[in-house]
């Protein structure tokens, strides 16, 4: 088993907030990464996307499944809000997903395992579009975010 804490160069903060009602009827919740240098505290990278419950759900799922066979069991990963077919645009119900989701990062950000996973790549994945040629580009986090200054 590896070990799962990490102080490497950078620190990853996550945030899950502003639950908005989607037109096709789901919730929708911004998601913000904001990596620091810890050499430089200045150098801050931030992405923001937006995210629904299954997209959590499936996160939660993949990473629980690394975790479970890649980290020793010494901290227990964080528990995930049940799916719900009534109920679920309740204030109550949409908090507790929010919060979920939110541990669920925040747990994931000094485990190297976790946080340099293809899923959380692909969960923070945004497409640039370059407005001369029109070419949809993938930016990927956190393996850009050293390279790239987002701003």
């Amino acid at each position: 088993m590896i070990s799962q804490r990490d102080k490497g160069e950078l620190a990853r903060f996550y945030t899950v907030t502003d639950p908005k009602k989607h037109k096709k009827g789901y919730t929708v919740y911004k998601v913000t990464a904001r990596i620091i240098s810890r050499k430089n505290p200045e150098d801050v990278q931030e992405i923001t996307v937006w995210k629904r419950y299954s997209d959590f759900r499936k996160l939660h799922q993949n990473l629980w499944q690394l975790h479970k066979n890649v980290c020793s069991q010494s901290e227990l990963f964080p528990p995930f809000a049940k799916a719900k077919v009534f109920g679920r645009f309740d204030d109550t119900v949409i908090e507790e997903r929010r919060q979920c989701s939110e541990d669920l990062l925040q747990f994931s950000a000094n485990i190297p395992v976790l946080y340099n996973s293809l899923h959380i790549q692909e969960f923070f994945k945004v497409f640039l579009v370059c407005p001369p040629c029109m070419t949809v580009e993938p930016l990927l986090l956190p393996l850009c975010l050293h390279l790239l200054p987002l701003t």
